[in-house]
């Protein structure tokens, strides 16, 4: 069967979406590079927390637009018994062009039966006339407990 190109065009949208930018040629633990008119993007890495242990979350901010200042990261869960500290913070864009957020994330009582556990970090990006009106971003954490 031969592919018409209007069938082509309504088909390769959503299949390029299903792949999430990702790419056999870079490298591992980089991020995708940002799509066109990104003000910043948000990078993380999948970690383990053992029951009622606590990890660290690295959040990367990189800065795309030169009139940045910071991007104010928050944490969003609906998980319960999940204690993540702090709940927000800044990163400040600095000499280099990624800066990083720290966030430390506790098991308080996390449901066992939870399979596939996840939660949000959510960027707003901020200029030096503030974070009104500026773009948005979040990134799904995704994590397993052993």
């Amino acid at each position: 069967m031969l592919m018409r190109p209007a069938y082509l065009a309504l088909l390769l949208p959503p299949l390029l979406a299903a792949c999430g930018g990702q790419s056999v040629f870079r490298p591992p633990n980089t991020p995708p590079p940002p799509a066109p008119g990104e003000s910043f993007s948000l990078a993380a890495d999948p970690f383990t927390l053992s029951r009622g242990g606590t990890a660290t979350l690295t959040v990367r901010v990189t800065f795309n637009a030169s009139n940045l200042t910071r991007v104010f990261l928050r944490y969003q869960s609906n998980t319960g018994g999940l204690e993540v500290t702090p709940v927000e913070q800044n990163a400040v864009r600095g000499s280099a062009n990624t800066q990083s957020a720290t966030f430390t994330v506790t098991d308080r009582g996390v449901d066992p039966m939870e399979k596939r556990p996840f939660f949000y970090i959510y960027g707003i990006a901020c200029t030096s006339n503030g974070c009104s009106g500026q773009s948005q971003r979040s990134i799904t954490i995704q994590w397993s407990m052993p």
